[in-house]
């Protein structure tokens, strides 16, 4: 990861992860509200947007599998590539944070299907995922320079506020608060982690950064504050465009989704005799006896 692509790449997965986390909390939050149901938060989301069997797959999971398992596998051919005939440290850490991530998309697939003895565990999984990318980084520091542990430092910060807000979530799951949040910090550590390779590792020319300049250090963490400041107006633009979305099309969760329920309209019958008709038939059972109705005298 001591690369400008080894920051980048854990950098662009998590902020993907955290914009999906962002959009689904709010299309299910808009979605209840019409429906005047209770907002309930999940940790990993459906792919209700596509078609038949496909919605119904933990594709979120899959896919956080497979980002762990390139991961973990690219810093291991790495790690012993620069190094000769021996794995490099840094590498090792990086492969285990990439490791216990994997895990907690194996985790999410099992609670999908009903295959987990405890409840909660896959927040639990994810929370110890965090804990370790925490200690990893916390511990990564020593003997490098001041803006280097400075940058790395701001990230821990960030993790650390993630664990806090996913381990809220257990405890308030009808609070819409604590995923967005989730999400948030998520965005705030992809954001930072490229940030880090452009100061670290800049392929821009004339963009070196001093490692030990007082005033470097500092902006370093202004530029932060930017950071935290920037992804919280995404956050809310996200809330926003979805809000107009949702208030347009009047639909609240039908928005992208099918659903399986006919609409009112298509239920009601006006008859010649005066009755208005509830029919629980398909369109298809045009012709079905009026045993299959229910009569609403006018």
């Amino acid at each position: 990861m001591g690369t400008f692509v080894g920051h980048a790449v854990p950098g662009t997965f998590f902020i993907v992860f955290a914009l999906w986390y962002i959009v689904q909390t709010f299309r299910r939050f808009l979605a209840c509200r019409p429906r005047k149901s209770e907002f309930v938060s999940t940790h990993f989301f459906l792919c209700d947007c596509l078609c038949g069997r496909l919605k119904n797959l933990p594709l979120e999971s899959f896919v956080k599998i497979l980002v762990s398992t390139i991961g973990c596998v690219g810093e291991i051919v790495t790690g012993y590539e620069w190094t000769g005939d021996h794995f490099g440290m840094n590498n090792a850490q990086h492969a285990t944070m990439f490791f216990f991530f994997g895990l907690s998309g194996v985790v999410d697939v099992f609670s999908h299907y009903k295959r987990t003895l405890v409840p909660d565990l896959d927040y639990i999984v994810s929370i110890i995922a965090l804990f370790v990318e925490w200690l990893l980084f916390r511990f990564h520091l020593h003997g490098r320079s001041s803006l280097d542990s400075q940058v790395h430092m701001l990230l821990v910060y960030a993790i650390f506020l993630n664990i806090v807000v996913v381990a809220a979530e257990i405890k308030y799951r009808n609070s819409v608060l604590c995923p967005l949040a989730r999400g948030y910090f998520f965005l705030l550590q992809g954001s930072w982690f490229w940030q880090i390779a452009f100061i670290l590792y800049s392929p821009l020319p004339n963009s070196h950064w001093s490692s030990e300049d007082h005033d470097q250090i500092m902006l370093s963490v202004l530029i932060f504050s930017w950071h935290c400041a920037a992804d919280l107006v995404v956050v809310l633009l996200a809330g926003m465009i979805l809000s107009v979305i949702y208030r347009k099309r009047g639909a609240g969760g039908t928005t992208w989704e099918e659903t399986d329920e006919l609409p009112m309209k298509s239920l009601l019958q006006h008859r010649s005799n005066g009755q208005t008709v509830v029919r629980l038939g398909s369109e298809d059972d045009e012709d079905s006896d009026d045993s299959e109705n229910i009569s609403l005298v006018r």
